[in-house]
């Protein structure tokens, strides 16, 4: 089935992350922004429920502290030649750097 998810949506996720974020310093509510994402803000459109179960299927497995770790983004493309690993912790500049040179 195909959702209205539109650039508000993504828009309005990070402006709630980003909140989210900047209160909680240094610790990531990731059960909270889970729920909020898969629930409320793209979940709110979601109206079969396997495919909420798979929405939040695939939140869990990537909004976690893993995330931050020098791991694959997408660890199921491993032996197809493509490599996308997350930034260390850098500057802002470095990681528009990293997205410019890396992922390209």
């Amino acid at each position: 089935m195909s959702y209205p998810f539109n650039m508000g949506d993504l828009r309005d996720s990070y402006s709630v992350m980003s909140r989210y974020l900047s209160q909680n310093q240094g610790k990531i509510p990731f059960d909270d922004l889970i729920y909020i994402f898969g629930e409320i803000m793209y979940g709110g459109h979601i109206v079969d429920n396997w495919d909420r179960i798979l929405c939040n299927s695939y939140l869990v497995n990537i909004m976690n502290e893993k995330l931050f770790d020098e791991s694959e983004l997408f660890p199921y493309i491993e032996g197809k030649g493509h490599s996308f690993k997350v930034p260390g912790i850098s500057p802002y500049e470095k990681y528009l750097e990293h997205i410019e040179v890396t992922l390209q």
